[in-house]
């Protein structure tokens, strides 16, 4: 109950924030939207209940089974008569005869009876099984397999769900940064093309480094308006993963935070893997095929129950009820041949789930170790962005110098400048390449 308030709690506030999406999304409030909102994940729910309605009905085999019938009839005439005249024996039916010629006739009554013209026959069976050749409980087993099951493919599904979403926000939030670049640079490009107006008047440059200033800041407009295209798409691409309505009016708030050394995160492999839905459902599939082999063994088991019937008739013109109870024990046979083959043949599952356990547990493992790999090179690989931006800044502001000093020419200050957006851009991928990475490695290895 308290779960189902929650929900409708946070489908309200799904709701009501919908409408006023200006105020921001953040990362965690987008994966919290994704999980309640994605169909597939909405399936895995249902696929969990299925799961648990299977396990109810599986534990109803513990209990007897009960039913009840009736029947009734009417026919034209008796489906059983008998009088004297059916009578085989000569001497017999000849006295019975005339005793009925002068005692009975002349009061009217018949020479025969009749029986079974109308009638209403009713029963009910219980039976309760006591022995079932084990098949009762290794079923509630395999029931139970199949909710861990449901739950592990739900939390697989959310894991990759929550991974594609944060790699969404953050390829969002790196156009935006990258956006702010290009505006850095347009701010650094007008100033520029204030000293380079007051150059000219002082005709100390050429036009040819005038223009070279405006076609650079052309093309800076038109990288801007592609990027915020960009964002634009990729903003829409977020709301429809989250299930929210699109607005111009949409911002994601959280910023890029500060890369730091993952290998305080570094984890065993091995053991790493043990710990993933994925290997966790490999080991239920050999424990089901296990007990998949266990229900074919008790086919040939045999079969006891106690039970018993309470019926109720008037076919003779009379009400009669009985009241019964009864055992049963039934042994298969002529079946043991057929489950011999179908055991060896389960058999040869239970080794190939083995074989695909061992298999991709293995390749699990090498997983985690790549993601490791690509985790380690990201970080390595920002580091050495974010020297060049450090060295790129440099240069630009030596270069900017030189320039007023007339020591370099104008397409070097803007050759100087371009190499710093460049190094703006590298570190801002760098930096999203990171979390996302960092996030996988995290998920896999159970560190959320």
């Amino acid at each position: 109950m308290m779960y189902e308030f929650k929900y409708i709690v946070f489908l309200l506030f799904g709701l009501v924030s919908a409408v006023s999406w200006g105020q921001g999304l953040s990362l965690d409030s987008c994966l919290r939207l994704a999980v309640a909102n994605n169909a597939d994940i909405k399936n895995a729910e249902l696929a969990v209940k299925e799961a648990e309605q299977t396990k109810k009905a599986a534990l109803s085999k513990y209990f007897p089974t009960v039913s009840a019938s009736a029947g009734a009839f009417h026919s034209d005439k008796s489906y059983i008569e008998y009088g004297i005249s059916d009578i085989s024996h000569d001497g017999l039916r000849n006295v019975l005869q005339n005793i009925y010629d002068i005692a009975l006739k002349p009061f009217g009554i018949s020479d025969h009876v009749d029986f079974l013209e109308k009638g209403v026959v009713t029963n009910v069976l219980a039976v309760q099984p006591i022995y079932a050749g084990g098949r009762i409980v290794t079923g509630n087993k395999l029931a139970k397999l199949g909710i861990e099951a449901s739950t592990y493919q739900k939390q697989i599904a959310e894991r990759e769900l929550m991974l594609s979403t944060e790699e969404l926000y953050w390829q969002t939030k790196m156009l935006e940064e990258k956006l702010k670049t290009v505006n850095t640079v347009l701010v650094l490009l007008n100033n520029l093309d204030k000293d380079v107006r007051v150059a000219l008047q002082a005709g100390l440059i050429t036009e040819n480094d005038g223009l070279r200033v405006k076609l650079k800041s052309n093309e800076m407009k038109s990288n801007a308006i592609k990027i915020e295209n960009g964002i634009k798409l990729s903003k829409r691409a977020l709301c429809q993963k989250i299930g929210v309505a699109y607005t111009d009016s949409i911002c994601l708030t959280d910023t890029i935070g500060e890369v730091t050394s993952p290998w305080e995160l570094k984890m065993d492999n091995t053991e790493a893997v043990q710990n993933r839905s994925e290997v966790k459902l490999l080991a239920l599939n050999v424990k089901a095929n296990q007990l998949q082999k266990r229900m074919i063994i008790g086919e040939t088991l045999p079969q006891i129950g106690l039970g018993g019937s309470y019926m109720y008739n008037n076919l003779l013109e009379k009400n009669r009820t009985n009241l019964t109870g009864f055992a049963t024990v039934s042994i298969p046979i002529t079946a043991w041949g057929e489950t011999a083959y179908n055991i060896k043949k389960q058999n040869y599952k239970i080794e190939e789930a083995q074989n695909m356990q061992s298999d991709v547990t293995a390749k699990l493992e090498l997983q985690t170790q790549k993601i490791w790999d690509e985790l380690d090179a990201a970080y390595r690989s920002y580091l050495l962005a974010d020297q060049a931006v450090d060295d790129a800044s440099s240069n630009l502001r030596l270069s900017s110098q030189y320039y007023k000093s007339g020591l370099v020419s104008m397409s070097e200050l803007l050759e100087a400048q371009t190499l710093y957006r460049n190094a703006l851009d590298t570190r801002i991928e760098q930096s999203i390449a990171y979390f996302v990475c960092l996030r996988h490695y995290k998920q896999i290895t159970g560190q959320n």
